[in-house]
């Protein structure tokens, strides 16, 4: 799961160009491409980082899992 927020924020090397924060490196290239691609956020201006999140806080379908 991803989640891109657009609307919050963010100064990096004391600019608001547009930036994005990253910790996991198996993902990291995909998501880059696209920042980069689709969004025009270069490889200097962002870091990307990713949380375990517990299967009990996904709800798919108003269902949760165990």
């Amino acid at each position: 799961m991803i989640v891109l927020k657009g609307s919050v924020p963010m100064a990096f090397g004391g600019t608001e160009e547009p930036a994005a924060y990253d910790v996991n490196k198996k993902l990291s290239g995909a998501i880059s491409a696209i920042l980069e691609t689709k969004l025009s956020v270069p490889k200097s201006r962002f870091f990307l980082k990713f949380y375990d999140t517990k299967a009990s806080y996904i709800i798919h379908d108003l269902l949760t899992y165990p």
